[in-house]
C-alpha cells in the first residue's frame, strides 16, 4: 500500500491556507484562499476576487503578468492530483 501525506497549514489569516499531498509519485501545493483554490505547485490565479485576496495572489506571484485565467488553475491542480494519486495504468484502467 502506498504512503500517502495530506498536510494543511495556516499562512497567518483565516484566507491564507495550503494543502500539501505527497506520494511515492510525487507532490502538490494547493493554495487557498477562503474556500478557493487560487494556485498550484506555482501556477497562480489572476484576481477574480476581493483585495484580502489579491494580497494572497501577490505574495505567491507579485509579477501580475505571470498569472493565468482561474479555469487554467484548476485544470492544473486537477491534473496535478492525478499525477501524484494514480499511476498511467491506474489511469487508463479508471478511463480518467
Amino acid at each position: 500500500m502506498e504512503n500517502i501525506n495530506i498536510s494543511f497549514e495556516n499562512l497567518g489569516t483565516i484566507n491564507k491556507n495550503v494543502v500539501s499531498i505527497s506520494t511515492d509519485k510525487g507532490s502538490i501545493n494547493l493554495y487557498f484562499s477562503y474556500k478557493t483554490l487560487i494556485a498550484v505547485n506555482g501556477l497562480v490565479s489572476v484576481n477574480n476576487w476581493s483585495r484580502t485576496t489579491g494580497k494572497l495572489l501577490n505574495e505567491l506571484q507579485p509579477d501580475k503578468s505571470q498569472r493565468v485565467e482561474h479555469e487554467e488553475v484548476l485544470k492544473e491542480a486537477q491534473k496535478q492530483l492525478k499525477k501524484v494519486l494514480y499511476t498511467e495504468h491506474e489511469l487508463i484502467a479508471l478511463n480518467l
